[in-house]
């Protein structure tokens, strides 16, 4: 009998973790994924009061959904902003992580969707080529079948002072090395060889044999978003640098035309040079941004007299980060989105005044036949739907959570 009792107690209590461990599956999963990937306790308290909020039907999407991370991303900005603590530490650097775990999310994604074989490239697509002994060429895909139909390659003669290509003759059966960057992609590379030469619709042109085996490499570190704005660009020439600092002078005026939290893509007027430290310093979404780095590589359009600038960022404020980010992914609360699409209507508004012209909104508004067919002005996000978003909002008891991160 004194054997039998432990035996029972032991079969009671594994019983009970049996049945605890049925009924709290699900959130046992969410936990240990959230361990793995890096979140503390607290913070993964918080999401998974999040995945609640947002009425998630499988709170684990939050580890794996651009979507659900968007939804939960836009509800801490909205909630934080009306709570008047958005720009506090805390919150910044909750924010960080979970932009930088969304990062991870949506890298992820592109690496699955990947180049595998040579057949894959259209047309049009830039190309690197090195021929061993003769150095880098550029070259374009002209044609993709059989073969890689490519522009017999180029490069530029420092001693002739212009841009040549080798005969046709000098490439055919040898091996080369072809170098490619993917839009929104990566880098990618290949080994193959010239099987012949020829023209390609009038274009001078080498066949190249199709490769099976591209290598990816060099992933990116971030996510980038294609835009359009006007910024001021600041030489660095001191040693030790103020980053707190807001330059109250005009810098250099640029254009950015892609953007991550880690770089940028400038266009400037002239020649620009690399290995520059400089300053980028404009507004985001009437939020100050002030990005300090390096320009690692230029691009010379001798054209149009015009540089485009590959910008790596080595130093940033968080918040600041935070801000891009929100920019890059879409993530706007829906009463922003409101506020952005009335300001966009309102700058229509005043450059009819001035032009005289009458908006398609004021034909649709005094035409009855119009009535309700007119769309708004739809800001594209990734991030939940209006219907998704209604009534969602941490409570004090929530918010606290996040307030002891």
């Amino acid at each position: 009998m004194s054997v039998f009792i432990p035996v029972l107690i032991a079969l009671v209590v594994l019983i009970v973790f049996i049945r605890i461990c049925v009924v709290f599956k699900n959130q046992i999963f969410f936990y240990a994924t959230g361990f793995d990937s890096g979140f503390k306790l607290k913070e993964i308290n918080l999401l998974w009061r999040l995945a609640e909020k947002c009425d998630l039907e499988d709170p684990l999407a939050l580890y794996v959904s651009l979507p659900a991370l968007n939804s939960c991303i836009a509800l801490i900005i909205k909630t934080s902003r009306k709570k008047g603590n958005y720009e506090t530490y805390k919150i910044q650097r909750f924010l960080e992580k979970l932009y930088n775990f969304r990062t991870k999310v949506a890298l992820n994604e592109k690496k699955h969707q990947g180049l595998e074989n040579s057949r894959q490239l259209s047309e049009g697509q830039k190309l690197r080529i090195i021929l061993k002994g003769n150095g880098v060429f550029s070259s374009r895909i002209l044609g993709n079948g059989r073969e890689l139909v490519v522009s017999l390659p180029s490069q530029y003669n420092q001693q002739y002072k212009k841009v040549m290509a080798l005969p046709g003759e000098m490439w055919k059966l040898h091996e080369i090395s072809v170098y490619l960057w993917r839009k929104s992609d990566a880098n990618y590379v290949f080994d193959t060889v010239v099987l012949g030469y020829g023209d390609y619709k009038g274009q001078p042109c080498l066949y190249l044999r199709q490769s099976d085996s591209l290598e990816r490499n060099q992933k990116r570190r971030s996510v980038r978003s294609e835009c359009s704005f006007n910024a001021d660009m600041y030489f660095i020439n001191s040693e030790v640098v103020n980053y707190k600092a807001a330059e109250t002078e005009s810098g250099f005026k640029c254009i950015i035309e892609d953007i991550s939290e880690d770089g940028a893509m400038i266009r400037i007027g002239g020649k620009g040079k690399a290995g520059v430290r400089i300053k980028l310093q404009f507004n985001l979404n009437s939020t100050l941004i002030m990005m300090y780095g390096v320009i690692r590589s230029v691009e010379y359009n001798r054209s149009l007299n015009q540089s485009r600038l590959h910008f790596e960022c080595t130093y940033i404020e968080s918040p600041m980060k935070n801000e891009i980010l929100t920019y890059v992914y879409k993530i706007i609360p829906d009463e922003e989105k409101e506020l952005q699409q009335a300001l966009r209507l309102l700058e229509k508004d005043r450059e009819e005044e001035i032009t005289g012209d009458v908006s398609a909104e004021e034909n649709a508004e005094s035409d009855p036949r119009l009535e309700n067919k007119s769309e708004d002005v739809k800001i594209e996000t990734e991030s939940h739907s209006e219907s998704e978003s209604k009534n969602l909002e941490l409570n004090d008891e929530d918010f606290g959570i996040l307030e002891e991160l």
